[in-house]
Order: structure tokens, then sequence, then C-alpha cells
């Protein structure tokens, strides 16, 4: 497996692994993606050695430091496999290099976030896969939505490091 960056240009090499309105935001985006979104995805070789894209993530990065998760989704086949979570860690390393401290800081909290309405089958799974991948603070927003709406949050603490202070 490798993880590759999605581009404007590849954009459409992605589609049918992302929600309708996630790609038409992303296409309508005139700038970089990679100012304000980390679009990444995970791509191997399939049974005939072709080179597919198999996992999708894409994060906001907030104007305050935080990260919502948009979209993650896997192929069926490919699931359970370690490729989302390759994808969030990535996009963990990717946002600490984007990361500014201020002056005097040595260490700052950064919050993933996602938000999720599932049917009952897929969110036990979903949520499995969510606390394997230190989200620990789960939300009921609205129970009155069938299926209802879920927040879940992790935390993760970024350390300057000795090239960061260059």
């Amino acid at each position: 497996m490798e993880i590759e960056v999605i581009t404007k240009e590849k954009l459409t090499d992605y589609k049918h692994l992302m929600l309708s309105y996630i790609y038409e935001e992303l296409e309508s985006y005139d700038d970089d993606l990679d100012c304000e979104y980390i679009c990444l995805a995970a791509v191997t070789p399939n049974e005939d050695g072709i080179i597919i894209p198999v996992s999708v993530l894409i994060c906001l990065m907030e104007p305050f430091g935080d990260i919502a998760v948009l979209s993650i989704y896997t192929m069926p086949a490919y699931r359970r496999k370690g490729y989302a979570s390759e994808l969030l860690d990535k996009a963990m390393f990717v946002a600490r290099r984007l990361f500014v401290f201020e002056e005097g800081e040595d260490e700052e909290d950064v919050n993933l976030k996602a938000i999720y309405r599932l049917r009952p089958e897929l969110q036990e799974p979903f949520e499995a896969f969510l606390k394997k991948n230190h989200f620990v603070d789960f939300f009921l927003l609205d129970e009155n939505d069938d299926p209802q709406v879920w927040a879940a949050m992790a935390e993760y603490h970024f350390y300057k490091t000795e090239s960061d202070s260059v």
C-alpha cells in the first residue's frame, strides 16, 4: 500500500470513493486543496496488478487548529486491513508539519473531530474503528434523528521538535 495526496488535477480518479457533496465542494475549490484540506488516498495493486485507490480520507483544517474528518471511505473488499487507519496516521503527520507554534509554546493540543450518522448495523464497526484510532469522546448530537447524529473526538499532542524551532 502507498499513500497519495489527492490533487485537484487527479480529483476525478477518486470520485467513486467520496460523498457527492464532498467531491463537488473540492471540485469547485479555486485555490490549492492543501491550503485548507488534507486529501489522502491509499492505493494498492488489485488482483490484476493494476494500482487502484481503495481508501480515501478528506479532512478540513479548522481556523483554530483542530481538524475535522469530512469523509473517510474504504472499498468493502479492502476493509479491516488498516488502510483507513494508515490514512488517519498520515493526516496527523501532515497536520503536524502544517501546525505553527506560537512563540514560547512547547506543546499544543489538536482535536481530530468526526460527525457521523449511520444505520445501526454500521455504527458499531465505525465506532470500533474510531476507538482503535484514539477517538475517546463520543457525543450524541441529535437523538431524534433516525439514524442518530453522533460526534467523536480524538486529542493529539503536537510537540515542538528541534527542527520546528529553526
